[in-house]
């Protein structure tokens, strides 16, 4: 495996972001379906509504709303991934 994909989901009433890690990139529509969990898991009451897609140096930034609550999905490719060397005791 040479890259993984880094999804962030921060969202406003929830106090940590949320983190997935992946091999490949989610649609439009697998993300809207992880706020859509997050926020019944949340108790977050409102319409899901997408506003922006930004895009800078191959990653991404959709901003949704729930309700008045806003909602960044940030979407980073990291290369390269390496693992760290054992250590014998």
């Amino acid at each position: 495996m040479e890259s993984v994909v880094l999804v962030t989901f921060k969202i406003k009433g929830i106090p940590i972001p949320i983190k997935i890690a992946s091999t490949n990139e989610p649609s439009r529509e697998q993300i809207l379906k992880k706020i859509s969990d997050l926020a019944n898991g949340y108790d977050l009451s409102g319409e899901i509504q997408f506003k922006k897609l930004l895009k800078e140096n191959g990653h991404k930034m959709y901003i949704y709303e729930i309700g008045d609550r806003k909602c960044m999905v940030l979407v980073e490719r990291l290369e390269k991934i390496k693992e760290f060397e054992e250590i014998s005791s």
